[in-house]
């Protein structure tokens, strides 16, 4: 799930190659900015994979679907966190990383789009984490594929190269990716059956 996810943002970097030198940078601040605003819901997706596992294996269902909708509130916190101040300070972001003003008009350009779709990383990140604490982590790797290189990629060359949208059009396709992964992995959580999880994880017990 988590080199699905990783390896599409490197093909958008080496796909704004061929837009120039400008966007190839504003790109790479991008992704750099990005990668940092995920580190923090990442680790909470860590904890609740960790916590959903160890309570399904002791066979506590209720106590694993409470520490699901905990995980669950804490990214949209998160989430909203990384909007607001990836929105707030688009002007002053990019300035951290370049001096060269196009560069900088570039990524404070496309920074609301990033902003807008935190709160859908946020998500998705925890709901691929309460899948690897269920022992499914096949089901979000099959999501995380189909959204991205189905959907996503195509979407993103279309609108950079055939309508020459240049690097907000690489971002379109990824921001309608993760909405489509949080989205379609909340509903499978949501129609879960806990109990038979548990009952799938006395069975693997067994097996070992």
């Amino acid at each position: 799930m988590v080199e699905a996810e990783c390896l599409a943002f490197e093909v958008l970097t080496l796909a704004s190659s061929y837009l120039g030198t400008s966007e190839l940078a504003a790109q790479s601040i991008l992704s750099t900015i990005s990668s940092i605003t995920w580190q923090i819901p990442f680790p909470l997706s860590i904890a609740g994979s960790t916590r959903v596992a160890n309570l399904i294996g002791a066979t506590l269902a209720g106590a694993a679907k409470t520490s699901a909708k905990v995980t669950f509130c804490g990214a949209i916190i998160v989430g909203l966190f990384n909007m607001v101040l990836l929105s707030s300070l688009r002007s002053y972001i990019p300035r951290l990383f370049s001096s060269d003003t196009e560069v900088v008009e570039i990524v404070a350009q496309v920074l609301p789009l990033c902003a807008a779709f935190q709160l859908f990383d946020a998500i998705a990140a925890v709901t691929n984490g309460i899948l690897r604490g269920l022992g499914r982590q096949e089901i979000g790797g099959y999501i995380q594929l189909f959204c991205y290189y189905a959907i996503a990629m195509p979407i993103s060359m279309g609108t950079t190269f055939g309508f020459n949208w240049g690097v907000m059009g690489l971002w379109t396709g990824v921001a309608l990716a993760l909405l489509l992964v949080s989205a379609i992995e909340c509903i499978f959580i949501t129609h879960i059956s806990w109990e038979r999880s548990v009952e799938e994880a006395i069975e693997r017990n067994e097996v070992l």
